[in-house]
């Protein structure tokens, strides 16, 4: 039998920088890493099945992309492969409608929101005052990703009704639409990423896309600090290892959060894309991911195996 300290599985071309990286770092640490694409994911699948193959850590970049991968999710939790981000906390944390309830409830700041239930169960609804969340309003499926299906500009009830029919199995959220405040000639909007207990804060302008690292003597202490402080609420609540969330600055000091757990984050580097994110946070990133393997390994390891622990 081969045994590997960690499984990545991979289908998205951009992804391909990012997962060698954490490769490489592997290699570098003495970590046998090994990686899952679509090209040998049947491969793996049966040699699993034979017995011939085990892992310890299973990092899934992949199934929500492909529905090819879903086996082999389900094969790692039936094995007890360590998974980063449980396959089933991840549903949990990436449905917005839950995660607006549970924010709310520990006092994060979150846009004023109405919940819409899936178009499939009720296409009708009854007469909505749209005055409680203002107009213009933002339309999202409560389980999308990467923009998909949202509407940013909304005005009608009929506009909330052609959105849920786009995605009609998923509830739907009508929320306030929060503008930042402009801070230096920057609209103050961050996507902050959480990795393994380290904080890291980008500049994200909604608009552009585009990300820059986000200093902390380019705002106010107290801003920054509490940024940091929402997310470590939020690490709490979701229970995940990697995860990005985004926060923006209203004119009236408040830090309020406008998209509550992204599970899988866009890692393109902004060397190589001009809306990716700052080389230095995707390292930082590895890094931390590589760390915590290790950890985990030292934490599991038996004296029959060779112990992953050294000083670096």
């Amino acid at each position: 039998m081969q045994k590997y300290d960690l499984a990545i599985a991979w289908c998205w071309e951009y992804d391909a920088d990012f997962v060698h990286q954490i490769d490489t770092e592997c290699g570098r640490r003495g970590i046998l890493s090994y990686l899952i694409h679509p090209h040998n994911l049947l491969e793996t699948l049966q040699r699993m099945e034979k017995g011939e193959l085990q892992f310890k850590i299973f990092f899934d970049r992949a199934s929500d992309q492909e529905e090819d991968f879903d086996q082999l999710v389900d094969v790692m939790q039936e094995e007890r492969v360590k998974m980063i981000n449980d396959a089933d906390r991840v549903v949990w944390a990436i449905d917005k409608a839950t995660m607006h309830r549970e924010f709310s409830l520990k006092g994060i700041n979150v846009p004023k929101t109405m919940v819409f239930p899936p178009w499939d169960k009720c296409p009708e609804v009854r007469s909505i005052r749209l005055n409680r969340v203002g107009v213009p309003f933002v339309i999202k499926p409560a389980c999308g990703g990467c923009g998909d299906g949202v509407v940013t500009n909304a005005r009608t009830m009929e506009d909330i009704q052609q959105a849920r029919q786009q995605f009609p199995e998923d509830k739907y959220l009508v929320q306030e639409k929060i503008e930042p405040v402009q801070l230096n000639g920057r609209r103050a909007w961050f996507r902050v990423f959480f990795a393994f207990g380290e904080i890291l804060p980008c500049w994200w302008d909604d608009q552009t896309k585009i990300a820059d690292v986000l200093s902390p003597s380019e705002i106010d202490k107290k801003i920054y600090s509490n940024i940091k402080s929402i997310m470590r609420k939020v690490s709490k609540i979701s229970r995940l290892e990697l995860f990005s969330t985004e926060i923006a600055l209203t004119s009236q000091g408040k830090l309020v959060v406008v998209d509550h757990v992204n599970d899988q984050v866009d890692l393109r580097k902004k060397s190589s894309h001009f809306d990716g994110i700052p080389d230095e946070v995707v390292g930082g990133i590895v890094i931390n991911l590589v760390n915590w393997v290790e950890k985990h390994l030292c934490r599991t390891s038996t004296r029959r195996e060779p112990s992953p622990c050294k000083k670096i």
